[in-house]
């Protein structure tokens, strides 16, 4: 963390680089190398494309990330309005306990781009989440227990007799049958608590994480290199009693994950209402695959 705010502080200095969008390379000039060695001045790609590569000279991930500024307020419309000049790119550094961490290097006299503090993920409720990489959806999900590893045990015959008979029925004390239901109840209980939490998450991440386990279970896997949104309208036709709750949600998920954070902030009660009118048609959809079919 320390090399990667030392990298963005000297980019950042405008005694040492300068924005300006009228940045020329020479031919035959490698652009980096001339903006980091003799011109200093340039846009925001330069700038980050130049902390990438200092960063990886020194064995530490990073990668760029272009997106969109929060734009400017329109009184009139009563939102923000988000044009092209607001075309932005900057770096992000990836620590092992933290995830992708972003950066703000581009040299700004005018404070167009500020910096990003450190350890306020949270205002993000994409990051909020332990876990910000969609790919990894399963993990940690309650309930889901891994294979023991081993051989399956070999099969005796219950009418056997000696030590490797079976046991009968008769055998068993009522004692301990109430303490067998005991245990199923008990077990049961807790099956239905963990269920319970596992359906009402709290952060926008956490939803769509649900969102994705539930669809695949009723047979809407989410294709290999889809995009939120494409997979929003695809579910969109496959559930279209659920149409609406389907777009605000992956829409709202949409400005969660890559938003500033004082937009994406906004985004969390709209995904939550459509993720609660959604979630009982999931759960529809996935018993009614488990039925059995008749013959």
């Amino acid at each position: 963390m320390d090399q990667a705010a030392a990298i963005e502080a000297y980019l950042r200095d405008v005694h040492n680089f300068v924005y300006t969008l009228d940045a020329k390379t020479p031919p035959g000039r490698d652009p980096i190398d001339y903006f980091l060695f003799t011109s200093k001045r340039g846009y925001c790609e330069f700038f980050a494309t130049a902390m990438g590569d200092m960063l990886r000279s020194l064995g530490i991930p990073s990668r760029l990330v272009n997106g969109f500024g929060p734009g400017n307020y329109e009184a009139s419309i009563q939102s923000n309005v988000v044009r092209g000049e607001d075309a932005h790119t900057w770096p992000e550094v990836y620590f092992p306990k933290y995830g992708w961490v972003p950066f703000e290097p581009t040299a700004d006299d005018l404070n167009q781009y500020s910096t990003i503090a450190r350890g306020q993920t949270g205002t993000n409720p994409c990051l909020r989440d332990e876990a910000c990489d969609p790919s990894s959806i399963t993990a940690g999900i309650p309930g889901v227990v891994a294979t023991p590893k081993g051989g399956r045990p070999e099969a005796t015959d219950p009418n056997a007799g000696g030590p490797g008979g079976g046991i009968s029925v008769a055998s068993i004390s009522g004692a301990a049958v109430t303490r067998i239901v005991a245990f199923l109840v008990v077990l049961f209980l807790l099956f239905l608590v963990a269920a319970s939490r596992y359906l009402r998450p709290r952060t926008v991440m956490s939803v769509w994480k649900r969102m994705l386990v539930l669809a695949s279970l009723a047979g809407a896997e989410r294709r290999p290199g889809e995009t939120p949104l494409e997979l929003g309208r695809r579910l969109e036709l496959t559930f279209p009693e659920a149409a609406e709750s389907v777009g605000a949600l992956a829409g709202g998920f949409v400005v969660a994950a890559y938003a500033p954070p004082e937009i994406a902030s906004t985004a969390r009660s709209s995904v939550m209402e459509a993720w609660v009118a959604l979630r009982p048609l999931l759960l529809r959809r996935v018993f009614g695959r488990l039925r059995p079919s008749r013959i």
